[in-house]
């Protein structure tokens, strides 16, 4: 099944909503689960990336204004050591608990 998730960031002037997809399985059933598994697709793909050089990236013009959009400008790379998947579903569901964000399926708002 493909979700979209919409990423908005909030605290700047603007609020900049970010759209990605994300294919998920079928049988996720419950919003925890959604959310482990979310978080685990995006931590290995985080940890694949290559770590950052000695060589300093250029970003042209149209990169940096495509990234101004979602609200964090970067050259693509992670630095240091991988991200620890458990850590970082633990991390996720707190903050979900926490209400640092919110669920949504066609504008109704899901809390468990």
């Amino acid at each position: 099944m493909k979700v979209y998730v919409s990423v908005k960031q909030v605290g700047k002037k603007k609020e900049y909503i970010s759209n990605k997809s994300c294919e998920i399985p079928d049988n996720a059933p419950t919003l925890a689960d959604l959310i482990r598994y979310i978080v685990t697709k995006q931590v290995e793909a985080y940890n694949k990336k290559e770590p950052g050089s000695d060589v300093v990236a250029l970003l042209t013009q149209e990169g940096i204004n495509i990234q101004i959009q979602t609200g964090k400008i970067g050259f693509n790379r992670r630095y240091g050591k991988d991200a620890n998947i458990h850590k970082a579903v633990e991390a996720a569901l707190l903050a979900f608990s926490d209400g640092l964000y919110r669920v949504f399926i066609d504008e109704n708002e899901v809390t468990a």
